[in-house]
């Protein structure tokens, strides 16, 4: 009986060694996209522009209205109001003319009806949509900026500051510009080739860029025109976009490896010269994987223009950095996924994200949703909706910014009054799924309580978790002999 007993505690520390925690996992990990009822989408979409430059989105959309560029000469935008769902009709739509072919165009994110294009001959138009949208086409742009030399490769505007936006061109400047007054105040320098993206930081102050050259750049625009921090980026030199996360501490780069593979890669903004602290592969495609980043949850969702499948992470600010949670897949390749402000979530049905999704022929609403238990759905969810920045109002002037000034967005809570926060809700008891040992024990007699006993030191197994070792690639014979012989016992 030593002998066997022996035995058994090796079996059990290696059933341990088998069964102890994986890493760790989201809580996003389970995360469902799904397009909305057809009766939100716009139909019949036809004429798509589909050949827009890498560093376009492809198009923008805002709460209220999507722009969408169209293959007609002249550099023709249709804008759609998102209120209005439905087939479009066969008839021409009116548009806004550019005039020339449209590098990158996106809304203020201050201004509903505000769209900004920048075109092939290095100007870039903003325009005014009437309130209602366009019933006619619009031919005249409210203002016209002009200062590159070449062609535009992208427009983002400032996250706090009204009017203040960033353009990078062939130039290889970036251009900041103030739309109250249409001049340009500052011009950055310092790449060598084609910038791929740029994005600002959380708190407005700083700017980064990605570049052809191999190069992630760090620039302070109030302070130097020169980038303040530099450091190596993807290799690849198909493309990259970069956004900020972790509260500004890091920089997610999707760019290509050198063997023009799609990649991930962090970067902390203390330290661009360090390299990537973290990577995470993603597949072989030849288009961008575009970022998107909620600061609420740190969720970061990615895909790109032709893709069928959209990639979800929640990025952690520690090993392993990057939490792989569930793709969504659509039935058909999409032109583009753009993401909407928060407050158009719907926070009872435990909706993380809204985005809108451009398909061939039609405009549909997706929602990105955390599965919960019915009954726990009944309270608002405030582990999953802490409150979030109006990040759809300005917090100051682009004067005052450029003066010094920095601003931050006021918060909310998008808890309706009608709903109970969980974290408020009354505690369940437990459902207890065994009986305590000492229960079972009492119905054995006197033999067979002590064979109980020793041989307590073997743990019961299910037969579903030795098929899941067995299926497990990672489990050598050596432990496959071993859980056999623990069947052998338990059996």
């Amino acid at each position: 009986m030593p002998d066997i007993i022996k035995k058994l505690i090796h079996i059990k520390k290696e059933c341990f060694w088998l069964c102890k925690s994986p890493s760790p996992s989201s809580k996003f990990r389970h995360i469902q996209g799904a397009v909305l009822h057809r009766d939100t989408h716009i139909t019949n979409l036809r004429g798509l522009h589909l050949t827009t430059p890498g560093e376009c989105d492809g198009f923008c959309a805002n709460g209220q209205r999507v722009a969408v560029p169209l293959a007609i000469a002249g550099g023709q935008i249709a804008v759609f109001e998102l209120s209005q769902p439905g087939k479009l009709p066969d008839t021409a739509l009116p548009t806004i003319q550019n005039s020339v072919n449209v590098a990158d165009f996106c809304w203020d994110p201050f201004d509903t009806h505000k769209l900004v294009v920048a075109g092939d001959d290095a100007k870039i138009r903003v325009w005014q949509i009437p309130k209602g949208g366009l019933t006619e086409t619009l031919t005249e742009p409210e203002r016209v900026l002009r200062g590159h030399t070449e062609k535009i490769y992208s427009i983002k505007f400032h996250p706090h500051a009204s009017g203040l936006l960033a353009s990078s061109s062939y130039d290889l400047t970036v251009r900041l510009w103030n739309l109250e007054t249409g001049e340009e105040v500052k011009r950055l320098s310092g790449h060598q080739d084609q910038i791929f993206g740029m994005a600002w930081s959380p708190d407005g102050k700083l700017l980064a860029t990605v570049c052809k050259d191999g190069k992630v750049r760090l620039y302070d625009p109030r302070k130097s025109t020169l980038p303040i921090q530099e450091g190596p980026g993807p290799e690849g030199q198909r493309g990259a976009r970069v956004v900020w996360v972790c509260d500004g501490k890091y920089l997610l780069v999707s760019g290509f490896d050198s063997r023009s593979e799609r990649q991930l890669y962090l970067f902390s903004a203390e330290s661009l010269a360090s390299g990537s602290v973290a990577s995470a592969p993603a597949d072989v495609s030849p288009s961008t994987l575009i970022p998107f980043y909620d600061p609420d949850t740190s969720v970061l969702i990615l895909t790109g223009k032709g893709d069928t499948r959209v990639y979800i992470y929640e990025i952690v600010p520690e090993a392993p950095y990057f939490m792989e949670c569930s793709s969504f897949h659509s039935s058909e390749p999409h032109k583009g996924l753009c993401f909407l402000p928060k407050a158009e979530c719907d926070v009872r049905d435990v909706e993380v994200a809204r985005a809108i999704r451009l398909g061939k022929t039609t405009i549909e609403p997706v929602a990105f949703r955390v599965p919960r238990v019915k009954v726990r759905k009944e309270f608002f969810q405030d582990d999953v909706f802490p409150e979030t920045a109006v990040w759809w109002e300005a917090s100051l002037t682009a004067a005052a910014w450029l003066s010094g000034s920095n601003g931050q967005h006021r918060k909310i809570s998008l808890r309706p009054n009608d709903m109970t926060p969980v974290s408020e809700a009354p505690k369940e008891a437990p459902v207890r799924k065994y009986l305590p040992s000492s229960v079972y024990l009492e119905e054995k007699t006197d033999e067979q309580k002590k064979e109980e006993v020793s041989l307590s030191v073997c743990p019961s197994i299910h037969p579903s978790v030795v098929c899941l070792f067995v299926l497990s690639e990672s489990v050598s014979a050596y432990r496959l002999f071993v859980l056999s012989i623990v069947c052998l016992f338990v059996y």
